[in-house]
Formats: structure tokens, C-alpha cells, sequence
């Protein structure tokens, strides 16, 4: 394997680590209410919604779509449609949500009830409801982490105050569950003149005195139910893993298990995201959100554009020839030309004391008495016939022949 796919592989491998590090970490809890059907955080309904498909016998399932979008594909009928033989059957909605409904669709959802249907509602903005049904609420708290983390806070006492058929498996469990009372965000005020059935009720304090009110009320409307809550997040994960809060959540959904139970996320904030997302906190503003999807896009561009590898051909380049034969050919024929025999011969007499450096060779006395002879004629102080420089040549050359 060459270098570069073992660097590659290199890089793989501890991108594998890293990721499998990431995912087996535990995860830090976000108590951002969501009611987001695939939020597994605290105040989300992935644990709630898979308990009540689970458990309710006509089937629960949760669905995106408004009310209006629900009679439009045909799965809820319109309630003037309903005295028809072939109307479909009567539904039991959930809404959970913290988000305001609007006039025109709490409208909708009394007519519902009004024909047959069991609707509940989970929501802290009571404003829409109160006028109508004739009754008042109380702001008690909000859940803010900041004031509940690190302090130890007494808990206060949610109490099941409605009849159950002493057949049904519901009368068994315990009808009490601790709540901390930064969950009960409001509290209802319902007038005797008012026909109700309380559910719920929030035993607790409220500025040094006891407080015994409502959380979870059941009106009679027409042939129908409507079941208000005041503090949503009762139906969330939270209280669903804590203590009998399962129990209590059974016990609500029980009044709606006669028909099928449809969950509504339409009426949720749009934003709400899975928040055990890395991503979350730059998914929940419009703006984040978009500066992610431009830097994912920019980081795929330059990968496509610009960070891929560029080949270019290697041109073949061949063993320089050794020219030094040439040369000395042409300093050769330059010195015969100029007939400067002084010259040639000291060339020829430097190479061959070059030789005989190189093989350390010991000459005789009468080769150091040419060589003398040969460095006196190859100063230049004197004319070197032609004749004369065959000789010497001739000479030189059976030296560097004995070597």
C-alpha cells in the first residue's frame, strides 16, 4: 500500500473513533418543551406516544395535520356530516401544545365534541377557553431550569379525584403522584354553576397558603367530551418514567380509549426539533438554521470543486548525456588550431599527474627527469615543434600506461 492510502485509512479509522466515542457519551438532557413525537428529551412524547399506542385497545396514532386537513383527507368528519349512515365514525383528538389554537379552531373542536367526539386539550393558554366555557384560571408558575437545578425543592401532590369503575384495572394503581410545582404552570377555577367533572386535582402552597385546584377538567358537551389540562407537560417523558405518573397519564387516556385516538403536532411550535441533536440550538433560529445549510453547502462545493485531486502528466525526461568528451575535443582542436603546443601540453600533463596521484604510483628517476623536462617545455618559455610534442605526448602516455 503506498503512503497516501495509508494516510487515507488513517484518517478513516479515527473518524470511526470519534464517532463511535460521540454516540456511546452520554447525552446532556434539554429541558426545552417540544411534545415532539420523536423527542426522547425529558419534555418531549416519544416515551408518552409509544406507552399509549400500547396500551389504548382502538388504536393511538400521532399525525402531523391540522384538524381542517384531517376532515379534508377524510380521516375526521365534519360534525353536520355525521347524522349521515355513511359519516365515519367519532375520533378522540389530543392536542398537547403551548402554542395559541386560535378562535376558529377551538370553534371546530367544541363542534366535534358537540357530535360524538372525545377532544383533549393540553395548553396553557386558557384565554381562548375561559370565555366560552364559562370558567377562570390562575398563573402559578413557570418551569425555568435555572430555578430548579441544585435546589432542593419540596414536591406538592397531584390527586386523581374522578370515579373509576372499580373493575377497571386503573382502580388499583395509587390515585396520588409528586409533581414539582414548577410543572403546573396554571391551575382552573371552575364556578358550581358550571357543569364539570374534575380529574385532576394540584394540592400544594402558593405564598404560604394550601392550594386545592383543578389541573385536568371533563366538560359534557352535546353527545361529546372536552378535557381541558392546564399543564401540558404532565403529558410528556418526564412524567410518564416518574413515580405513578404513567398511571395517572392511563388514567386520562382512558376516557378517551372508546374510539380511536388521533395526537395532533399541528398545533405545535414549528421549530420543535429533536433536541438530542447536536444541531438543535442552531435549528431552533431561522437564521442559524440557515447559516448551516449555506456552510454544508459551501463545504460540499469546495469538496466538489476544488479539493479533489489534480493529475497532471510527468513529462519523461531523459539521462543527460556526458559531454565531457566533446569538450575536450573541441579545447583540443581550438589549441591545434592556434598551433599553441605549450598549451596542449600542459593539458596533457596535468591529467597525467592526475593519474598518478590517483594510483599513489612511485616513479623511476629517469621518468621524474621527463617530467621536469615536460613542465619546463609546457611553461610557455619556449617553442614546441610539432615533432617535439608527438614525443612528449608519447611519452606521458606510456607513464600512465605503466601505472
Amino acid at each position: 500500500m503506498k503512503s497516501h492510502g495509508k494516510f487515507i485509512l488513517v484518517i478513516l479509522l479515527m473518524l470511526v473513533a470519534v464517532v463511535v466515542i460521540e454516540y456511546r457519551m452520554p447525552r446532556r438532557f434539554i429541558w426545552q418543551p417540544t411534545f415532539s413525537h420523536s423527542d426522547a428529551q425529558p419534555f418531549g412524547c416519544l416515551v408518552f406516544d409509544s406507552v399509549m399506542k400500547a396500551s389504548l385497545p382502538n388504536g393511538y396514532t400521532v399525525d402531523r395535520r391540522t384538524l381542517f386537513q384531517l376532515f379534508q383527507d377524510g380521516v375526521i368528519t365534519h360534525p353536520k356530516f355525521y347524522k349521515d349512515s355513511v359519516a365515519t365514525s367519532p375520533k378522540s383528538l389530543v392536542i398537547i401544545t403551548k402554542e395559541m389554537i386560535g378562535e376558529g379552531t377551538r370553534d371546530y373542536i367544541l363542534q366535534l365534541a358537540d357530535e360524538g367526539n372525545t377532544v383533549m386539550v393540553a395548553t396553557i393558554y386558557l384565554n381562548e377557553w375561559a370565555d366560552t366555557l364559562g370558567f377562570d384560571f390562575r398563573w402559578n408558575n413557570s418551569f425555568i431550569l435555572s430555578e430548579v437545578a441544585g435546589n432542593n425543592l419540596e414536591k406538592d401532590t397531584l390527586k386523581w379525584v374522578s370515579d373509576m369503575p372499580k373493575d377497571s384495572v386503573y382502580a388499583q394503581v395509587p390515585l396520588w403522584q409528586s409533581v414539582y410545582p414548577q410543572m403546573i404552570e396554571r391551575t382552573l377555577l371552575l364556578p358550581d354553576s358550571v357543569p364539570h367533572d374534575n380529574l385532576l386535582i394540584y394540592n400544594g402552597t402558593r405564598e404560604g397558603d394550601s392550594v386545592c385546584e383543578p389541573v385536568a377538567v371533563s366538560f359534557s358537551i352535546g353527545r361529546g367530551e372536552l378535557i381541558l389540562v392546564s399543564s401540558p407537560l404532565l403529558l410528556t417523558n418526564y412524567m410518564t418514567l416518574d413515580g405513578n405518573g404513567s398511571a395517572l397519564q392511563g388514567r386520562l387516556m382512558n376516557r378517551l380509549k372508546a374510539n380511536p385516538v388521533i395526537r395532533t403536532e399541528a398545533y405545535m411550535s414549528v421549530t420543535a426539533q429533536e433536541e438530542s441533536s447536536p444541531f438543535y440550538v442552531l435549528l431552533r433560529e431561522p437564521p442559524l438554521r440557515w447559516a448551516l445549510y449555506l456552510t454544508l453547502l459551501g463545504i460540499l462545493l469546495f469538496c466538489v470543486f476544488t479539493a479533489r485531486r489534480r493529475q497532471r502528466v510527468i513529462p519523461v525526461v531523459n539521462k543527460p548525456q556526458n559531454r565531457n568528451l566533446e569538450f575536450v575535443k573541441l579545447i583540443g582542436t581550438l589549441y591545434w588550431q592556434e598551433h599553441w603546443n605549450p598549451g596542449l601540453l600542459s593539458k596533457k600533463l596535468a591529467y597525467t599527474e592526475e593519474e598518478i596521484r590517483h594510483h599513489h604510483a612511485r616513479l623511476s628517476d629517469d621518468d621524474l627527469y621527463f617530467l621536469n623536462k615536460v613542465r619546463e617545455a609546457a611553461s610557455g618559455n619556449h617553442i614546441v615543434s610539432d615533432e617535439e610534442l608527438k614525443i612528449f605526448i608519447k611519452e606521458l602516455d606510456r607513464i600512465q600506461q605503466s601505472l
